[in-house]
């Protein structure tokens, strides 16, 4: 290198973003984010459309925090979107929209705090479907339930049951699309008022006409007040049962194991039918047996044995089927890492549970217009670009192109700097 010259010609870094914003424009999201979120005030510059598309903009090319939102706006200026609100502003908003927390008490006097926000929770299926990426009536959709820590310092935040402090949200996703949230603080276990969390995201749902034939969950949601109300939810639940007495005794009578391979071991499996006391009826378990390591044997199952089930409605997998299909809910905990660090739940930026929730729904909401974009990417036959991408590989493989405006002719044109198949999409 013997010399360096700069230009104040206006040429951004993030030029692949042009198509995406400009595709965004034709399908009218931004309208139907206002629609369903609400409008400011007529004196305000910025709308929440414009709040969130920000948001989304700055996750795509890789910004962290809300304050990475000026770096967008200095790198992305005159461009094809280009009201990028300062993260002053991105606060006020969130301040505006957020709702107090829920504080309950326990039967053992413990104090929980929850926060969540019904029309939000309806904006995410509904934005789903806007994007056509859930469609009413639609047959075979699965609804994985989870509880993620979210571990952060903020003054109002805390322990949880991994000895952190933090919040402890409530997260139901179809596939990689979030369609339910709430926040709880981070002391306040799973399984607390689960089951109305889940009632009030069936009947979100339902109001959407998305049907949900499959229901996974872990553990905390193996309550008898979930498994009763699943009949009129779903078609068929997959709710995982930990080690506990009823379910060794129940074992102990089982008489034939069938060893079959999951994944790259080999694991014994049987099934049983049990009705756990206050269940309304009796339901299968498909349990998997593994051998103690320390060969000691159990006193009411007489065998050196420990036991997990899946307690279900479907009669009709195979014991092998069954544990896989319950086995791909891990996709779903995936989803909630790729919501932690690609979509910046782990870095949530107020100082308060009820600020930072709103922050998550809008997040949440962006996660929901990445999977679109890839869609709309993918169909455009985009160079590398696949449905399974993150963020991070979208943004080397697409958005990180160098383009400027050019004005000829009274019309404004887009020149690309470079190599690839870009060219205005087709939605």
């Amino acid at each position: 290198m013997d010399k360096v010259t700069t230009s104040s010609k206006n040429i951004t870094p993030f030029g692949g973003l042009n198509f995406i914003y400009d595709a965004l424009n034709r399908s009218g999201i931004d309208k139907f984010i206002n629609k369903k979120i609400g409008s400011r005030n007529v004196s305000a510059t910025y709308s929440y459309s414009d709040v969130v598309l920000s948001l989304f903009g700055n996750t795509l090319v890789q910004g962290s925090f809300i304050s990475d939102l000026e770096i967008l706006k200095e790198k992305y200026s005159d461009q094809v979107f280009h009201k990028i609100p300062s993260p002053d502003t991105v606060e006020y908003v969130c301040q505006e929209l957020k709702q107090n927390n829920i504080v309950l008490m326990s039967s053992k006097g413990v104090k929980h705090e929850l926060n969540y926000n019904q029309k939000f929770n309806e904006a995410l299926i509904c934005l789903g479907v806007k994007t056509n990426q859930l469609k009413a009536n639609e047959q075979g959709y699965v609804l994985d339930f989870d509880n993620v820590v979210i571990e952060n310092g903020k003054q109002d935040a805390k322990l949880s049951y991994k000895k952190v402090k933090g919040y402890h949200p409530n997260i139901a996703l179809i596939g990689r699309i979030p369609v339910h949230i709430e926040n709880h603080n981070g002391n306040t276990p799973a399984r607390f008022e689960q089951y109305q969390t889940i009632g009030r995201c069936f009947e979100n749902l339902n109001k959407q006409s998305i049907n949900i034939e499959h229901f996974r969950a872990d553990s905390a949601s193996y309550q008898m007040d979930i498994i009763n109300a699943m009949e009129s939810w779903v078609k068929f639940f997959y709710i995982r049962m930990m080690d506990f007495e009823d379910i060794r005794y129940e074992c102990a009578q089982i008489k034939e194991w069938e060893t079959v391979r999951i994944g790259n071991e080999f694991k014994e499996v049987a099934s049983v039918q049990y009705q756990p006391k206050n269940c309304m009826k009796a339901h299968r378990v498909v349990v998997v047996r593994n051998k103690r390591k320390d060969g000691q044997i159990d006193l009411l199952s007489g065998s050196a044995y420990t036991y997990q089930g899946i307690i279900t409605s479907n009669n009709q997998m195979s014991e092998q089927e069954v544990i896989e299909f319950y086995n791909a809910r891990g996709d779903a905990e995936n989803s909630n890492r790729y919501l932690l660090n690609d979509f910046n739940f782990n870095h949530l930026p107020f100082p308060d549970m009820d600020t930072n929730t709103v922050y998550m729904y809008l997040m949440a909401m962006c996660c929901t217009l990445f999977e679109w974009t890839k869609t709309i990417l993918v169909k455009n036959k985009a160079t590398a670009i696949s449905l399974t991408m993150r963020t991070k590989a979208v943004c080397f493989h697409y958005i990180t192109i160098a383009t400027t405006f050019v004005k000829h002719a009274r019309k404004r044109t887009l020149k690309v700097f470079g190599q690839g198949n870009y060219a205005i999409l087709k939605i």
